[in-house]
């Protein structure tokens, strides 16, 4: 399989822009945006709650990671700009070099020397191994539950040394996702002479030191942390490579999207998250600002429940998905900023996939037949505005008027907390709902492990196959080659004709930005590389 690129209204579409953003700043002059200005302006939606790496408390707090520490490797950002950035696309960053052995379970990886984090200290291997253990002293973190779990490495002996400036990395099976998780920004390693200063007897790991404040190697170290409010960073005077542009950085909370918008436009901002789809065209027709679109794998869906007994039928799940006029959300939703979702999984992660989904309402009919429900049934759609988005009512409509013509009566739920809804998500309350997907890891097997393998935290529909969980688990445990590649084919064929999920479009990370703002790429992880950034 090879990466596919998603498009634009049959346009090709870079989609897929860091969720950071600016916020004006009540201290003129220095935060201030424009023409040669040394601090960089960004207004997210929301703002880290707290640092900790070990602690998930939102995507924000993944986004700033990216800015305060290194990791191994890091994202090749030389990619063309119609692709996504892969789990191959990496370079060198604390790590010098690696190779792997003919196994495919241990790494040799040589470190880079004379690195030092703000407080002075030099980065050995024993920061590495210090980094590795605090993560795993928490299972439920991202990195020992999901990420590092995923590629297979040894929970016991996830890294050891082997001198000051070498390490091995192991697993316990070939991974093709092996070193992609090492770019992942919340896989960074720690100042361990630090964090233990500030350890205490009933904090072994610094915690709540590491909440407020950073110890890394990355390019910015923390300044200041308001809660939910503002992060201000700054430059680490010790950081190993090219000097950033940017001195400093602040992230603002802007909750609005409109006002996200109109910091950018008027200046005061040089990049705006998730900038409403309604202020795309001003965006464009400013003079000021550019809307950013980059390739990415972020789906949004008709999420059902399969303990439901009429959803857990695959001819209705089927039937749904051919009752929805894709297109018509695209133009009336998305103003052309996304793609009909017509294969298993994102596009951007698979070519050659089986097509599903077609517009077909005598073909819904007919699935609607065979399941025994010729004359249709009742259901329940919830949605909340926090994800998809703002737009998420409209879409409800499109999709209960969609419905309504073979025979399915959608009732609406709103749910007017973000929190509550992701409550219910996670506990599997609904009937069905709207939702969003972006897997972490751009990767077809990872994607299909995340969503859909019976025993993943977030297989929310309760949706269970054995064929494809045994084909998931073979496709983890072997590196990138043909025989993966056949693997997922078939997983890929399984998934088309289970269709546990009913996607309707791909849709990229939009973003806002600065017209004299360069090097702006979008990651894997949703951030971007803060170093990279600077002014023309």
């Amino acid at each position: 399989m090879r990466r596919g690129t998603l498009r634009r209204l049959g346009i090709a579409a870079t989609a897929v822009a860091i969720l950071a953003a600016a916020g004006c700043s009540s201290n003129a002059g220095s935060d201030s945006s424009g023409s040669g200005s040394k601090t960089l302006t960004v207004a997210w939606t929301t703002t880290p709650s707290q640092l900790d790496p070990n602690v998930f408390t939102g995507l924000t707090w993944v986004y700033a990671t990216d800015a305060f520490l290194a990791t191994l490797v890091e994202y090749d950002t030389s990619v063309p700009e119609d692709q996504i950035v892969g789990v191959d696309d990496l370079k060198p960053s604390l790590a010098e070099s690696w190779e792997v052995n003919e196994a495919g379970t241990q790494y040799t990886i040589k470190l880079r020397q004379g690195v030092k984090s703000p407080a002075g200290n030099e980065m050995t291997a024993d920061d590495v191994v210090y980094s590795f253990e605090r993560m795993y002293s928490n299972p439920a973190s991202l990195q020992a539950g999901v990420l590092l779990a995923t590629a297979n490495v040894d929970v016991d002996k996830p890294v050891e040394k082997v001198d000051d400036y070498t390490i091995h990395y192991n697993l316990t099976a070939p991974s093709a996702l092996a070193m992609s998780v090492l770019a992942y920004p919340i896989v960074g390693i720690l100042d361990s002479t630090e964090v233990k200063k500030h350890a205490t007897e009933d904090d072994k790991w610094a915690g709540a030191w590491l909440a407020q404040n950073s110890a890394g190697f990355g390019p910015y170290q923390v300044d200041t942390l308001k809660p939910d409010t503002e992060l201000r960073l700054k430059r680490n005077p010790n950081y190993f490579d090219k000097t950033p542009y940017f001195e400093n950085i602040v992230m603002k909370a802007v909750p609005d999207g409109s006002s996200r918008a109109q910091l950018l436009i008027s200046g005061e901002a040089d990049i705006a998250s998730e900038p409403p789809i309604d202020q795309l065209k001003k965006i464009e027709d400013s003079t000021s600002a550019n809307v950013s679109e980059q390739a990415d794998s972020n789906r949004h869906n008709l999420s059902i429940s399969t303990k439901n007994e009429i959803l857990a039928k695959p001819e209705v799940r089927r039937a749904l998905s051919h009752a929805i006029d894709r297109e018509a959300i695209v133009g009336a939703i998305y103003q052309g900023y996304a793609a009909p979702a017509l294969s298993p999984i994102s596009s951007t992660l698979a070519a050659d996939q089986p097509a599903m989904g077609e517009y077909d309402v005598a073909l819904a009919k007919k699935e609607l037949a065979a399941a025994g429900y010729a004359d249709g049934f009742d259901m329940e759609l919830s949605y909340a505005t926090e994800r998809p988005g703002p737009y998420a009512e409209n879409l409800a409509r499109l999709i209960q008027t969609d419905l309504k013509k073979v025979g399915v009566n959608v009732s609406l739920k709103a749910v007017p907390s973000a929190a509550d809804f992701e409550e219910g998500v996670s506990k599997q309350k609904y009937e069905s709902y709207l939702y969003s997907d972006r897997p972490s890891q751009p990767d077809a097997g990872f994607s299909l492990f995340l969503y859909s393998y019976s025993k993943s935290a977030l297989n929310k529909s309760g949706f269970a196959n054995a064929e494809l969980d045994d084909l998931v688990i073979k496709a983890l445990k072997l590196p990138t080659g043909d025989e993966r590649t056949g693997v997922l084919a078939s997983a890929l064929d399984v998934l088309a004709e289970q269709e546990p999920i009913i996607s309707l479009v791909e849709v990229p990370d939009l973003a806002g930005i600065s017209a004299g703002l360069k090097g702006f790429r979008a990651l894997p992880s949703g951030g971007t590389m803060f170093e990279e950034l600077s002014r023309k």
